[in-house]
Parts: C-alpha cells; sequence; structure tokens
C-alpha cells in the first residue's frame, strides 16, 4: 500500500514539474514535456481504473477423478472486454491445505498486451489420496511503468477427488472357499415366469429374455427379471477409521488399509458380487450392497475422502451396524487394532451364523503375542483371519491355496 501511495505521488508530481518547467522555461520542447505528462497521467488513471474491471478468471481442471499418485493439470484463463493494454498481471493459485507443505503456490507473470484472452496450464505432480478443494486465485495487476499495483482475489471453486490405487487381485477366498452364504449362479436351466420374484436394474451382460419388457415400459430404464432360485453375493466393509487405532502408528498404515479396500472393492465389482461401506467419522456413512458403475464410483468417492479423524470405537459401530444387515451378507473387518470389545463382538457375531472375515492391518515384522492369541481364538469360532503388513503391497492371492 506504501509502495501504491508513493507511486500515485510520483505520477503526480511529474505532471506539476513538467508544468512548471514549461511555464518558466517556455519553449515547444518545454510544452511538449508537459502535454506528454498528461497523455502518461490520463494513461495512468485509465489503467488504474480498468485494470479489474472488465477482467474476467476462470480455471478448469483437466480431470476431476484421478488416482493416488498422478498429476492434475490446472487450466487459468484470464478474459478481459477491452485490447487496452494496461500493463501486467500476476496469477497466484494458493494450494489445498494438504498440499501446502509439499509444494509452493504456482505464479505466473503475464503480459497480456492488446491481447483479449491469455490462457496458460500448470501441474500439480504426484497427488495423494484424498479430497481437494482449490477455492481463491489471486490476481495482481500494474502499469508497465511500476506507479501502481492493485490486487483482487477471485472465488473460484474446484474440487477433485483422489482415488486410492488398488491392485488387480487374481484370487479372494474366505475360510472354506466360498465369497459367502449363497451360491452365485450365472446360468439358470429355465426362464419360468413363476420363478420370478422380483425385478432390478439392467446389469451388463444379462440375456435378453431376462429383461422384464413391461417393467421396462414404464420409463425408469431397463429391469431384469430376478427369480426365486437366483443367489446373490454381498459383503459390506467395515473399515476402522478410529483415531484412536491409528495414534503412535506411522502413517502409512492407515493408506495401507484404505487401498486394501479399495483392492477388494474392485475384485468384487469385477467378479458382480454386491458390496457396500461402512464407517463413521465425523458423520456416519453407510452404503449399501450394489452393483452398477454409479455404486462403483460412491464407495470410491468415500474411500478418496476418508481419513483416521474418528471419535466412536470402533466395535461399537461394528456391532451396532451388523445388526443392520440381513443374513447372508459376509461382514469384512478392516482394522489395525484387536480388542477385547472387538473380538467379543465378532465372536457374537459368529455364533449367531453370520459370516465374518477380519484384516488385521501391522506395521511391525512380527505379531505380539496378544495379537496372536487373539486370532486364534477368533478362529476358533469360524472368524476368517488375514494378517497384511503394510510393507508387503503386493497382494494377488488373499486366503485359499
Amino acid at each position: 500500500m506504501r509502495q501504491q501511495r508513493w507511486g500515485k505521488l510520483k505520477a503526480i508530481a511529474l505532471v506539476l514539474i513538467t508544468y512548471v518547467f514549461a511555464k518558466f522555461q517556455g519553449g515547444f520542447s518545454s510544452w511538449f514535456l508537459f502535454y506528454s505528462s498528461l497523455v502518461f497521467l490520463l494513461y495512468e488513471i485509465v489503467a488504474y481504473v480498468l485494470m479489474f474491471t472488465k477482467l474476467e478468471v476462470e480455471r478448469e481442471l483437466d480431470r476431476n477423478r484421478l488416482q493416488d499418485g498422478e498429476d492434475v493439470i490446472v487450466t487459468i484463463r484470464l478474459r478481459r472486454r477491452i485490447w487496452f493494454p494496461l500493463g501486467w498481471n500476476m496469477v497466484m493459485e494458493p494450494l489445498p491445505a494438504r498440499l501446502a507443505g509439499v509444494y509452493e503456490p504456482h505464479r505466473q507473470l503475464i503480459f497480456p498486451w492488446f491481447k483479449r484472452e491469455v490462457e496458460f496450464r500448470y501441474v500439480i505432480p504426484n497427488v495423494p489420496r484424498g479430497y481437494y478443494r482449490l477455492d481463491e486465485c489471486v490476481v495482481s495487476g500494474g502499469d508497465f511503468f511500476g506507479f501502481f499495483e492493485r490486487r483482487k482475489v477471485y472465488s473460484i471453486s474446484q474440487e477433485f477427488l483422489v482415488y486410492p490405487k488398488y491392485k488387480e487381485l487374481t484370487h479372494w477366498a474366505l475360510g472354506d472357499g466360498s465369497f459367502s452364504g449363497t451360491v452365485h449362479v450365472s446360468h439358470r436351466r429355465s426362464d419360468d415366469v413363476a420363478a420370478v420374484r422380483g425385478v432390478r436394474d439392467y446389469h451388463r451382460g444379462d440375456r435378453l429374455s431376462q429383461i422384464h419388457w413391461r417393467a421396462s415400459a414404464r420409463g425408469t430404464g431397463l429391469k431384469t427379471k430376478e427369480f426365486e432360485h437366483q443367489a446373490m453375493n454381498q459383503a459390506v466393509f467395515f473399515l476402522d477409521v478410529e483415531k484412536a487405532s491409528y495414534q503412535g502408528k506411522p502413517v502409512h498404515l492407515f493408506e495401507t488399509a484404505v487401498k486394501l479396500a479399495a483392492s477388494l472393492v474392485a475384485y468384487a465389482n469385477r467378479n458382480q458380487y454386491h458390496y457396500g461401506l461402512v464407517y463413521k467419522q465425523a458423520e456416519r456413512i453407510s452404503i449399501p450392497p450394489g452393483l452398477s458403475h454409479a455404486h462403483f464410483l460412491r464407495v470410491f468417492d468415500q474411500l478418496a475422502r476418508v481419513a483416521p479423524e474418528g471419535q466412536e470405537l470402533f466395535a461399537k459401530i461394528v456391532g451396532r451396524e451388523a445388526l443392520e444387515q440381513p443374513q447372508g451378507v459376509t461382514l469384512i473387518i478392516i482394522t489395525p487394532h484387536v480388542e477385547k470389545t472387538l473380538i467379543s463382538r465378532l465372536v457374537t457375531l459368529a455364533q449367531k451364523g453370520r459370516r465374518v472375515q477380519l484384516f488385521l492391518m501391522q506395521n511391525e515384522s512380527t505379531i505380539s503375542h496378544e495379537q496372536k492369541q487373539a486370532l486364534q481364538l477368533l478362529g476358533a469360532n469360524k472368524v476368517t483371519c488375514t494378517s497384511i503388513h503394510m510393507d508387503d503391497q503386493e497382494w494377488k492371492r488373499i486366503g485359499g491355496a
């Protein structure tokens, strides 16, 4: 502000000095300098007034969904309705809080001259998993001679999600080699209309003979007949996001847990298994089992946003939410810590005939004696247990031979 004030005074002083000089000196050269300074002052006034009057700033992202470690390309476009050369612009893009300590804010110096539209791009490299929001774009501007400088903040909201990376699993078996308490039937011996118990949304791969044309004609999309003897594999993932579970442990441990959940979800989606997701951070997230591309994106949206900031006891969440899941649904528990309350809840669920699989995330090379005893107790009560080390992420086969 002080520099701007001195710049204005210098511009006015220049006109006054040339006027006094022309008044006392006289002659063509002296008055030519005075009138030239008037033109210069007029330019400074026009440039100062119109610097942001007709300036529009737009921001575009090359995509709003990407995977962990990928780059996002940001395009900034400055559009002005007048062609008058007002001077220079400096564009600064503040980064989201999670990236502020990793990268410097991007700064770009622009000389528009007579162009009405100027565009440039920059890259935010290697973005980690998470939810990001770009809010402000700070544009500074000044004249060519450095007499003034103005600054304006444009509020441009842009959001993007970075999905966790996942592995393409080739095999995932539970205790007896099946996925859930029911068997997936891909072929039927007959299409007996009497066996139809309802309709569902059309899925890619369904045969034309399965389509329920009357229900589809109602205008809600293609519907497929669902027969009595059809069974669906279903699983619900319970992800431990309790803050206390990860205290004193490497940050990478939670990222491994999310990556494992994403890999299992991708496997279930690829094999046409219905899947859901449950966790409680600040808010309760409960996605019932489903199978569609929109459902897949919905689950991965939550896996991108999740963080280990939950306050409620994970065992309490499992005990409460498991009761709302129908029979035949396999409960997938992903946690780095197995304590007495959780063991009790899982044993109770298994004794009631619920299918439970536990994935224990560990950051130590060996399992402690207490954790080993806990896994043995759970295994004795028909809870399938699998130990996953955070440094061993080359998963291809989980469970089975």
